[in-house]
């Protein structure tokens, strides 16, 4: 099988996982690493000693045997850091967030389709084994209708400055939320955000509500300024409700066999009847979602055809948090 040869740029904090998780996959071989900083150079010379470290990106995009470019800088730099790569002939893969704004999210998307190259953006969560479970309990009615998607994603940073806490975190959420609800369209969002630390205009709390056309109302907290590490979401259907807690180390997903019927006679016009069953613990899969993700990418570079799915998904998100009602 042919392999892939891949040039990240960007060593810096997430830089590390995907050479880490290329250099894993049977796909792809990682001939190049680019960074403006030294220490990141020095970093990534000693745990990865095969890798051919620059500043210039140029090595990369003149190497007429390199097929991927792979971008982990900040996000105001992926639209011209992508063009690039696009110009000079490269599949590229981008870290979440897409672009810092839909226009220049749909131009790459436009370049990457009439040249016939792949583009894809990470979005992990789309591929973690909780995730892709809840799908499959949601697809196949055992939910019943669902009702609403609540989240808790907090810590205590990292705080940023390329980018607040809503456009740092919320991709997760709304990728999770797009991907269980592929043909479900966006009626309304209202995002709020605020600032608490000093020198900082940069949001560090957010919340966001969407509704989406299919009825599902999402309810998503997001803050950099926790004592403590939370990743729940809380998703409730007709039949049962569902219960993702990613910080827990084994059981993540338990689905409760609990709802509530409103009932409705003459003598007694609400009265809600409480119905609670087991709890069941499924199996999910425990492959890294980074590594998972790279397989699915290698399989579109290996097949030559691009569906640019979840491209698409991170153009969406991308029109979610411009639609900005409300800012504090």
């Amino acid at each position: 099988m042919k392999k892939f040869t891949v040039g990240v740029v960007g060593l810096g904090y997430w830089g590390p996982n995907l050479l880490r998780n290329f250099l894993k996959s049977d796909g792809f071989e990682v001939v190049w690493g680019c960074d403006l900083v030294d220490e990141n150079l020095q970093k990534v010379e000693k745990d990865f000693p095969t890798v051919k470290l620059t500043k210039d990106l140029n090595d990369l995009l003149q190497d007429a045997k390199l097929d991927v470019v792979v971008i982990a800088t900040p996000p105001a730099t992926h639209f011209a850091l992508g063009q690039k790569a696009l110009a000079a002939g490269k599949h590229l893969w981008v870290e979440k967030p897409f672009t810092t704004s839909s226009k220049e999210a749909s131009e790459l998307l436009r370049i990457a389709k009439e040249k016939n190259l792949a583009l894809h953006v990470d979005l992990p969560f789309i591929f973690h084994g909780p995730v892709r479970k809840i799908k499959e309990l949601i697809d196949s009615g055992k939910i019943g209708k669902v009702y609403y998607y609540n989240s808790i994603r907090t810590n205590l940073g990292l705080v940023q400055t390329g980018a607040d806490v809503v456009w740092d975190l919320a991709p997760h959420d709304l990728s999770i939320l797009f991907h269980l609800f592929p043909d479900a369209g966006v009626k309304q969002v209202h995002i709020h955000s605020s600032s608490h630390l000093p020198n900082t205009k940069v949001a560090q709390i957010g919340s966001l509500y969407l509704e989406l056309d299919n009825g599902v109302a999402a309810y998503i907290h997001l803050s950099w300024l926790s004592p403590v590490k939370m990743r729940l979401i809380t998703i409730g259907g007709q039949k049962r409700m569902i219960l993702f807690d990613d910080v827990e180390p084994t059981e993540k997903v338990k689905v409760y066999d609990k709802n509530i019927t409103i009932k409705k006679d003459e003598i007694t016009p609400f009265k809600p009847v409480y119905r609670t069953g087991d709890v069941w613990i499924p199996t999910v899969d425990q492959t890294e979602a980074l590594y998972t993700q790279i397989e699915y990418f290698s399989g579109q570079l290996t097949a030559g055809t691009f569906d640019y799915e979840i491209a698409s998904i991170a153009l969406k998100i991308l029109n979610v948090l411009e639609n900005k009602k409300e800012r504090t």
